[in-house]
C-alpha cells in the first residue's frame, strides 16, 4: 500500500481485499470529510474562486449630513464579514472605486461614498 502526499492510500500490486477494501474506505471518507487546508487535500488557488456580486443602487444612498451618503450592504449567502475581502467598482467603467466600509453585523455592512452613484461590490475571500 501506497501512502499518497495527501494522505490517500493506493493499492499495489498483490494487496489483498482485507488491505484494498479499508483502504478504499479511508479514501472515501477523506474525500467526504476534506477542506483544502493543504493537509487533507490541496489548497484552492484564488485564481480558482470566481468574487460573488452585490448591486447597490445609487437610490439605496441615505445623505449622512457630512458630505457622505452611506448605504447598506447584504452579503451573498455563505459570506460574512471578517471572512471577505469587499471591492466596490464602477459597474460602467469597471473601475475600482475606494468605498470606506463598516461592520454592521456578521452579515452586512456599511458602505460610505462622496459620491452618489451605483456600485458592484465584489466579495472575494
Amino acid at each position: 500500500m501506497i501512502t499518497l502526499t495527501n494522505g490517500f492510500k493506493l493499492p499495489e500490486t498483490g494487496d489483498f481485499g482485507d488491505v484494498w477494501f479499508p483502504a478504499l474506505e479511508d479514501n472515501i471518507n477523506q474525500i467526504n470529510d476534506h477542506t483544502h487546508n493543504g493537509t487533507d487535500s490541496e489548497k484552492i488557488a484564488s485564481t480558482g474562486v470566481e468574487a460573488q456580486k452585490v448591486t447597490v443602487l445609487s437610490g439605496a444612498f441615505a445623505d449622512q449630513g457630512d458630505g457622505y451618503w452611506r448605504a447598506t450592504v447584504t452579503f451573498p449567502a455563505g459570506t460574512e464579514y471578517d471572512k471577505m475581502q469587499m471591492i466596490a467598482r464602477d459597474p460602467t467603467t469597471g473601475e475600482a472605486v475606494y468605498l470606506r466600509h463598516a461592520k454592521l453585523t456578521a452579515t452586512t455592512a456599511y458602505i460610505y461614498t462622496n459620491f452618489v452613484q451605483t456600485f458592484d461590490v465584489y466579495f472575494i475571500s
